[in-house]
């Protein structure tokens, strides 16, 4: 199994990092690569939505609950989750080449500053607003893993 490369992305509310990572994925995926996202937030934000049946069973104490369809499979773990452990669910449910964390706060992570916000542990880049650099930069991390 591959070890995918861990970047993470981090700036002002508004500065433009959900824009970049989806102009990113796009640009990823054109390539062929496998591509997987996390979206980071420190709000008391939930996916379930109340009273139906996936929020019932996680009410009623199920420790994990997975929503599937022939659409798409969701998993509902009801407390908060180490980011390190959530990169390690990811690998072993696919094969990834990259997972973007956007939001990441983890000193562990490699990140990527956007705009002036005060400069996280273990950045190791600032986006200047030239995509076709960082995008350079990001394949080049990709093949040394």
């Amino acid at each position: 199994m591959n070890q995918p490369y861990v970047i993470g992305f981090y700036g002002y509310s508004n500065s433009g990092k959900t824009t970049l990572i989806l102009r990113l994925i796009e640009q990823l995926k054109k390539e062929k690569f496998v591509v997987g996202s996390i979206k980071q937030t420190d709000k008391p934000l939930g996916m379930d939505t109340p009273e139906k049946d996936t929020w019932k069973h996680k009410k009623a104490g199920a420790d994990i609950v997975v929503f599937s369809s022939s659409l798409e499979s969701t998993v509902l773990i009801p407390e908060p989750m180490k980011i390190q452990d959530v990169i390690e669910i990811m690998k072993n449910v696919k094969d990834l080449d990259i997972i973007l964390v956007e939001g990441a706060t983890d000193p562990l992570i490699p990140k990527i500053r956007i705009g002036l916000r005060e400069e996280r542990k273990n950045t190791v880049y600032t986006y200047d607003g030239d995509f076709n650099k960082l995008f350079k930069y990001i394949k080049q991390e990709i093949h040394t893993r």
